[in-house]
C-alpha cells in the first residue's frame, strides 16, 4: 500500500505544476501583448506628433508663400496626424503607464503636445489657409509699395480669431514641461514651442496690422505722420534725442515722403500742452518737455512724446498730423540687412553692418567741426533709405520680419491720434507704453545728463527678483547695472558733453553722466537704495501710478556701477514686465518674480 501510494502522489502533483506553468505562460503572453500594445501606442503617438509638427510647418510655409491649396492639404494632414497621436495617448494602456510616477512623465508630455498640435492645426492653420493672401506679403504689397488695404480689411475678423487661438495654444505650450528623461520627446517639445511662438508672433502682428493699417494708411483719405529719427548716442526715455524728422503721407495704401528735415528747423520753444500733474512735476517744471523738442521724449511713455511732437509740428507748420512714429539706426540696420545697402553720391555705402556706427559714432568724429554738414550727411542717408523702400522689395516677408524685430526691441514706436486705432495699439510693444495697471513692473530708464553723445558706449543690464506670493506685500529687488564701454581717449566737445556749468562733472575723457530712473510696481515702497553697495538717497516721482526713483550717475570709461533698490511691493497678480529701453548696445534682463495670479 505504501509503495503504491508514493507514485500516485508524485503523479498527482504534476497537474497543479502543469496548471501553474500554464498560467505563467498565459501571464507572460499577456504581458508581452501589453508591452507590444504599449510600444505600438508610443510609436503611434510620437510618430503622429512628429508628422503633425512637420506638416504644420509645411502648412505655415505654404500659406506665407501664397499657396493656400498646398496649405490646406498640409493642414489637413497635420490634423489627421495629430488626431492619431491624441488617440494613442488616450488608450487604456497609455493612461495606466502615464500614471506611474517618474516613468509616465514623458507620456504626459506627449499627450499635452499632441493636444496642442491638434488645436494648432484645426483652429489656426486651417482657417489661416482661407486668408492666406493677408499673410503673404508678396500679395499684400505691390511693386510700387502700395498695400492692399481691402484684403487686410476683409481678413481682419478671421485673423483676430486665429490670433486668439494661437495665443491660447502658445500659452498652453508654455505651461507644458519638456525636460523629460526621453531626449526625443524633449527635443520635439522644444521645437514645437519655438514653432508656435514664432507663429503666434506672426499672426498677432498680422491681426494687429489688419485692424489698424486700413485706417492709418488712408483707406478713407490721406493721413499724415510725423517721423522722428532718434539717436541713441544721447539717451532719452523712448530711445534717444530726435536728430531729424520727416513728414510722411499715406493715401489708399501708398506711403510717400513729403518732407525731410533737420531738427535745427524747429524752434527752441513752443506753447505747452497739459499732460497731467505727474508729468508736469517730472518733466515740465525743470525740462520744459512739452515746449522743447529736445526733451519731448524724456518720458518712456511714447504716447506723451507723440502728443508733444504733434503739438510742436502744428505750431510750427499749421499741419495737424494723424500720428507720430519714432525709429532709430538699430531698427534701420535690420531693414538694410534685408533690402541691401544704399549708396551715397560720393560712392560711400551704408549697410546694415555699418549704419549704426556711422550715424551714431563715426559721423560725430568726421564732422566734429561742422555740425551742419553732419546733419546733412544723416539726411542724405535717410532720403536714400526712403527711396529704396518705396520701390520693389525682393523679399517682403523678410522686410516685415526686420520691422518686427525693430518693434520687439523697442526701436520703433507708433502713436495714433485716432482714439480707436490707439486703443488697438495700446498694450502692444509698438505702442511703447508705461502700463497703467498694478501687475509687477520694473523699468530702468537712462536720460543723458551731459549734453553729449557718449551713450553710444553705454550698456544697461536689469535684474528684478521677488519673494513668493504669501501675504499682501513681499520684498523685491531691482538692480540696474550700468557699464561705460567708451575707450579712454580724447573726444570732441560735442561728443564728450560737459559744455556748461549745469553739465559739468569730474572724470577723465569718456566719462559719462546720466540720470537713471527706476520705475516700480504700483503701490511699492522703497526700503533701501544703494549705489555700488553704499546707501544713497533717491529722488522720487511718479508716472502712470508707478513710483519712480531717480539719481544722477557718473560712470568713467571701463567702469561698471550698480544701482540697487530694495522694495516692499503689493503681492499683485500677473506676470512681471521688465521692458528694456532701446539702446545701441544690447542689455540683458533677468526676471525671477513668481506670477501670483493663481494664489
Amino acid at each position: 500500500m505504501t509503495t503504491a501510494a508514493g507514485p500516485r502522489s508524485r503523479h498527482g502533483e504534476r497537474g497543479p505544476r502543469r496548471r501553474a506553468r500554464w498560467w505563467i505562460l498565459v501571464l507572460l503572453a499577456v504581458l508581452v501583448a501589453l508591452l507590444a500594445w504599449f510600444a505600438w501606442t508610443v510609436y503611434s503617438a510620437y510618430s503622429g506628433l512628429s508628422s503633425a509638427r512637420d506638416e504644420a510647418q509645411r502648412a505655415k510655409t505654404a500659406i506665407l508663400q501664397g499657396n493656400p491649396d498646398e496649405g490646406r492639404v498640409a493642414a489637413d494632414a497635420a490634423v489627421e496626424s495629430s488626431t492619431e497621436a491624441v488617440d494613442a495617448t488616450t488608450s487604456p494602456i497609455w493612461r495606466v503607464v502615464a500614471a506611474v510616477p517618474g516613468l509616465g512623465e514623458p507620456l504626459t508630455v506627449v499627450g499635452s503636445l499632441a493636444d496642442s498640435v491638434r488645436a494648432l492645426t484645426a483652429d489656426v492653420l486651417r482657417p489661416a489657409s482661407e486668408v492666406g493672401s493677408a499673410l503673404n506679403p508678396k500679395e499684400l504689397r505691390a511693386d510700387d509699395g502700395t498695400i492692399d488695404l481691402a484684403a487686410l480689411r476683409t481678413a481682419a475678423p478671421t485673423l483676430e480669431s486665429i490670433a486668439a487661438a494661437t495665443t491660447r495654444v502658445n500659452a498652453d505650450l508654455e505651461q507644458t514641461p519638456t525636460d523629460t528623461w526621453v531626449p526625443q520627446i524633449s527635443d520635439a517639445g522644444v521645437q514645437l514651442k519655438d514653432q508656435v511662438a514664432d507663429l503666434a508672433s506672426l499672426v498677432t502682428n498680422t491681426s494687429l496690422a489688419a485692424q489698424v493699417l486700413p485706417t492709418m494708411l488712408g483707406e478713407d483719405g490721406p493721413k499724415n505722420y510725423f517721423f522722428a529719427f532718434q539717436t541713441n548716442a544721447e539717451s532719452r526715455g523712448t530711445g534717444g534725442l530726435m536728430g531729424g524728422f520727416a513728414i510722411v503721407t499715406a493715401d489708399r495704401g501708398r506711403v510717400s515722403l513729403e518732407e525731410l528735415a533737420q531738427n535745427t528747423e524747429l524752434r527752441g520753444r513752443y506753447e505747452p500742452i497739459d499732460l497731467g500733474p505727474d508729468f508736469q512735476r517730472a518733466y515740465g517744471n525743470q525740462y520744459d518737455a512739452t515746449t522743447n523738442w529736445q526733451n519731448a521724449n524724456l518720458s518712456p511713455h511714447f504716447p506723451y512724446a507723440g502728443r508733444i511732437l504733434q503739438s510742436i509740428w502744428q505750431q510750427e507748420s499749421g499741419q495737424v498730423v494723424d500720428g507720430v512714429v519714432a525709429t532709430d539706426p538699430v531698427a534701420l540696420s535690420y531693414i538694410l540687412d534685408v533690402v541691401g545697402p544704399v549708396t551715397l553720391a560720393d560712392g560711400e555705402q551704408i549697410t546694415g553692418d555699418n549704419v549704426v556706427n556711422k550715424t551714431q559714432s563715426e559721423a560725430y568724429f568726421r564732422f566734429q567741426d561742422d555740425n551742419a554738414a553732419r546733419k546733412e550727411y544723416l539726411q542724405r542717408i535717410a532720403a536714400r533709405v526712403f527711396a529704396k523702400l518705396e520701390g520693389s522689395v525682393a523679399n517682403p516677408q523678410a522686410l516685415l520680419d526686420a520691422i518686427g524685430r525693430g518693434v520687439s526691441g523697442g526701436h520703433t514706436a507708433v502713436w495714433s491720434a485716432d482714439e480707436q486705432v490707439q486703443q488697438v495699439l495700446s498694450g502692444t510693444k509698438i505702442a511703447h507704453e508705461v502700463p497703467d495697471d498694478p501687475a509687477p513692473y520694473a523699468s530702468v530708464v537712462v536720460n543723458n545728463g551731459a549734453g553729449g553723445k557718449l551713450d553710444y558706449y553705454l550698456k544697461r543690464d536689469v535684474s528684478y527678483t521677488a519673494e513668493g506670493c504669501a501675504g499682501d506685500r513681499r520684498r523685491t529687488r531691482v538692480t540696474a547695472t550700468v557699464t561705460n564701454t567708451a575707450p579712454a581717449q580724447d573726444y570732441p566737445v560735442y561728443i564728450a558733453g560737459r559744455q556748461n556749468e549745469t553739465t559739468a562733472y569730474e572724470g577723465p575723457p569718456g566719462t559719462n553722466r546720466s540720470v537713471v530712473t527706476i520705475y516700480t510696481t504700483t503701490g511699492s515702497a522703497l526700503a533701501r537704495a544703494t549705489i555700488d553697495g553704499r546707501p544713497v538717497v533717491m529722488l522720487t516721482g511718479a508716472e502712470r501710478n508707478h513710483p519712480a526713483f531717480y539719481t544722477p550717475l557718473v560712470v568713467e570709461p571701463g567702469q561698471t556701477r550698480e544701482v540697487v533698490l530694495e522694495l516692499l511691493e503689493p503681492t499683485a497678480p500677473g506676470a512681471a514686465r521688465v521692458p528694456m529701453q532701446p539702446q545701441t548696445l544690447d542689455g540683458t534682463v533677468t526676471v525671477d518674480v513668481p506670477d501670483c495670479s493663481e494664489n
